[in-house]
């Protein structure tokens, strides 16, 4: 088992359940040595029911992980983060976000704020494919992300691994090796359990078709629960149903808490 799980989000966001300190009593439960809170980041001009949390949430959502930090300090260490997509025009907004936390992962879910636009988490064409990917090494240049959450989203619903998802990981591994810039295996794919696609059943994610290409580059993984509910915390047998999907690929895993 990996002793951290960074990727945990609130009721905040709408699509999430369980209390703030629910979850951490179920990380200490779960055995985990630091849980990081990382709620999908609110936007100030683009309130987003049921993806984001709002902008009036987040002195909240501060106030309450710290006093949980405060309280729980003997027994597990606790970090405070976000997620957050990339747009150009809300990168001094993220800046001033992360001035406030200790770390800002990176999950790319959509091409405008609003949710209007592009959903990579559905059916998308080769264009919206390459833009997902553009947008990815884009805010891997910005310098102010941890790691890459679930970058292989844009598969969910591909039928096949068209030429542009071969260019989109390869974009990707190329931005991210040269960032340094940390990849997340998302365990909640795999807790989704397997659907059919046309060469096989397979998780919704890790793609292994995505993740071999990403592992001819020189970037380290990381393991992310994507918990939007304690329980999910306590699912660890999903982690290693996980790694073994990808086991012979021999990534280069993150294997002790690495954010201070």
């Amino acid at each position: 088992m990996f002793p951290y799980n960074y990727h945990t989000h609130t009721k905040r966001c709408g699509h999430a359940s369980g209390s703030d300190e629910e979850y951490v009593l179920a990380a200490i439960e779960a055995g985990y040595k630091v849980l990081g809170f990382s709620d999908h980041a609110p936007y100030r001009d683009y309130p987003l029911k049921r993806s984001h949390m709002d902008i009036e949430y987040f002195e909240d959502y501060l106030s309450s992980i710290a006093s949980l930090k405060e309280r729980y300090k003997d027994r597990i260490e606790i970090k405070i983060g976000l997620e957050s997509e990339y747009y150009p025009y809300c990168l001094e907004e993220r800046k001033q976000l992360l001035s406030r936390l200790d770390y800002m992962l990176l999950g790319q879910h959509y091409s405008h704020p609003a949710g209007i636009g592009v959903n990579y988490f559905k059916e998308n064409t080769d264009e919206e494919i390459l833009g997902y990917a553009k947008a990815v090494c884009e805010a891997a240049d910005t310098g102010i992300y941890t790691y890459l959450c679930h970058p292989d989203v844009f598969m969910n619903h591909q039928s096949v691994f068209s030429p542009a998802c071969e260019k989109a990981a390869h974009m990707i591994g190329e931005a991210c090796e040269r960032n340094r810039l940390p990849v997340e295996v998302n365990i909640r794919g795999v807790m989704k359990g397997k659907k059919a696609f046309p060469d096989g059943d397979a998780y919704w994610y890790p793609n292994k078709n995505f993740w071999t290409i990403l592992a001819r580059y020189d970037i380290k993984a990381v393991v992310g629960i994507d918990a939007h509910s304690p329980d999910d915390l306590l699912q660890t047998k999903f982690i290693d149903e996980g790694l073994k999907e990808l086991e012979d690929l021999h990534l280069d895993y993150i294997t002790e808490p690495f954010i201070k």
